[in-house]
């Protein structure tokens, strides 16, 4: 799953994740500047959070929740949620 999504009004940001579901590599960059490098395996927790601030002058809050079905069910319906200081502002439904 890849998307991205641009943040902030005066100081523009692009965020952009890239999940590999073969591998189980979560990598998110901001700027082309990596912020998160996570391989998992293994997951028990249906919902995984992903926090960081994005901005320099302009300070956003960034949340990017992925949640997966149960174990083994729907692995193409995973959904992302991207939420920019506490406002839900995307979804994304895919791999």
């Amino acid at each position: 799953m890849q998307f991205s999504f641009e943040v902030g009004e005066h100081e523009k940001h692009l965020v952009s994740l890239n999940f590999d579901q073969m591998i189980g590599t979560m990598r998110i960059y901001v700027d082309n500047q990596e912020v998160v490098n996570e391989l998992r395996m293994f997951s028990i927790s249906l919902v995984k959070t992903y926090d960081f601030v994005v901005g320099v002058n302009e300070r956003h809050a960034v949340r990017i929740e992925k949640r997966r079905k149960l174990f083994l069910a729907g692995l193409r319906n995973q959904k992302y949620r991207v939420f920019v200081d506490g406002q839900l502002i995307r979804e994304y439904e895919g791999m």
